[in-house]
């Protein structure tokens, strides 16, 4: 019995506690890293978005560009065959502005449908981006919680180690009590 005895299991008992505060601190640590992460994963979705919005600017401006580049071509056709004295309602002149007006249409609708497969693409990666945020998140998760056991698995074994060597050196009988403060 002695002071050297009672020190060495509360020291243990001690030190099993503060492995488990570690534990749960590298758990926070680790909860924050995999939120962090998620959370510069989820930029690609701004960056998604911003260029969603860059093609639909892009097909607006891409459209009004061709309309007005069509109606120059169309008014300068009208003036050739019209200035020459031809007939405009039907005829050559007609069938021109007929396959121009075809190929003008086509365009567009080209362009609208590259665009929307454009934007398709943006959208399935702002979809993988949320994916990859939330594993993130979820391997974070799971780290914390790897370490929270192991801090517990520390202070349970700490414990029990704690209390073996305080019944090994005879702390559990009324006798070792009695005789320490004699």
């Amino acid at each position: 019995m002695s002071w050297w005895q009672v020190a060495s299991v509360g020291l243990g008992i001690y030190g099993a506690y503060q492995n488990k505060k570690a534990g749960d601190n590298a758990a926070a640590f680790s909860a924050a890293i995999g939120e962090e992460n998620a959370k510069i994963i989820e930029r690609d979705v701004d960056i998604a978005d911003r260029q969603i919005e860059i093609l639909g600017r892009n097909l607006e401006l891409s459209n009004r560009r061709k309309t007005r580049l069509f109606n120059d071509f169309q008014g300068r056709g009208r003036s050739i065959y019209g200035g020459g004295g031809i007939e405009l309602s039907r005829g050559a002149p007609v069938s021109v502005a007929l396959q121009s007006a075809a190929e003008f249409e086509y365009e567009l609708e080209v362009d609208a449908y590259n665009t929307s497969i454009a934007i398709l693409e943006q959208e399935d990666r702002k979809v993988e981006t949320a994916m990859r945020a939330n594993v993130s998140r979820m391997g974070g998760q799971a780290q914390a919680s790897a370490y929270k056991a192991q801090g517990t698995t520390a202070l349970i074994q700490g414990v029990g180690a704690g209390i073996g060597q305080a019944d090994d050196y005879g702390m559990f009988t009324s006798s070792y009590w009695k005789n320490f403060f004699v």
